[in-house]
């Protein structure tokens, strides 16, 4: 039996201070109260450490790097350090449920071949309204490799992945040039040790806001050079071509370019010849999104004039809003 506690949330953290408190708040609410809290505050310039001064659980540990080492070396840092037998990574501006570590730790005590279990997530604007959010086609069980190419085709939320920590410890070193998808490297490496459990339940609330670490990532569309990396390096990866999934390199590069798309319209923000850019780069590398009707209609949405742009974009969020406060709670 483990001395430490059932679980170690782990909140990597960078000038959140705005949104950093609710985090933990959130945390602090579970119903499940043996875990330990560990937030890595990457050198942030903000209120981070007056917030986190004001906080006297003896479950929280506030850990502050001398200067910012990136957040990948943060992660790495909360993985060394955990004591608990799971171990979740929480986006310092999402918000859990206060079930979920119950519930998620509870499907792992009893699946044993399972090495990780993830959920659905609300999208929450920066205000924390509900305005959607992830789709729910994982099954609740997935074999590790057939999860390798759901990875990027269902998609996941990092906030809603418990893993068994010893399985993470286990690897060593996390493969921190990945970057901003060391949290896809994770699930991947995860998929190779064991299936992939899945809840059928929103338990957390993902933030989307304009400050989010991802967003320069998706105007650039460097988040789609990392997912392809990704994808043609993990699909070579022994142990996966070992598992059978080998074959599905392909697939989940033409699964990156239609996320790509789908995002393509916010590199506008730095001009049209930007917008090009990044399209003619999707293109070159997956030629055969130029037959889905979907991505001329959003090349096109995304040449229109910022501010046709911004209006169709608030629009939409406000119709999103309605949608969500009328779904009925679950």
């Amino acid at each position: 039996m483990s001395a430490g506690p059932k679980a170690t949330v782990v909140v990597p953290t960078y000038n959140m201070d705005l949104y950093l408190g609710t985090a933990l708040d959130s945390v602090l609410a579970q119903t499940l109260e043996d875990f330990e809290l560990l937030v890595i505050d990457n050198a942030s310039t903000d209120g981070t450490a007056a917030l986190m001064a004001r906080y006297g659980d003896p479950r929280i540990r506030y850990l502050r790097n001398e200067r910012n080492l990136g957040w990948p070396a943060s992660v790495q840092r909360g993985c060394e350090l955990a004591a608990g037998t799971y171990i979740l990574f929480m986006g310092a501006d999402d918000r859990l449920e206060p079930r979920f570590l119950e519930e998620a730790a509870t499907f792992l005590d009893t699946e044993p071949t399972v090495a990780m279990v993830h959920g659905p997530a609300a999208w929450i604007d920066k205000d924390g309204r509900r305005f959607g959010g992830t789709g729910q086609a994982w099954k609740r069980i997935t074999p590790g490799h057939e999860a390798m190419l759901g990875a990027f085709g269902d998609g996941f939320c990092l906030t809603t992945m418990l893993m068994r920590t010893a399985t993470i410890q286990a690897i060593g070193k996390l493969e921190q040039r990945w970057q901003e998808v060391l949290d896809l490297w994770l699930f991947l490496r995860m998929c190779l040790v064991g299936d992939i459990g899945y809840l059928d339940q929103v338990w957390c609330e993902y933030r989307i806001h304009d400050q989010a670490m991802s967003m320069p990532a998706y105007r650039e569309n460097l988040m789609f050079r990392r997912q392809m990396m990704a994808a043609r390096e993990a699909f070579a990866w022994p142990e996966a071509i070992a598992a059978g999934a080998g074959g599905f390199r392909r697939a989940a590069e033409r699964h990156s370019a239609r996320i790509a798309m789908e995002v393509l319209h916010l590199s506008r923000a730095h001009g049209r010849k930007r917008l090009l850019r990044n399209l003619m780069e999707i293109v070159r590398e997956v030629p055969e999104v130029l037959l889905q009707p979907r991505t001329w209609a959003r090349a096109g949405f995304g040449l229109l004039p910022l501010g046709v742009i911004e209006h169709l974009r608030r629009a939409r969020h406000r119709r999103a809003l309605s949608q969500a406060r009328a779904k009925p709670a679950p």
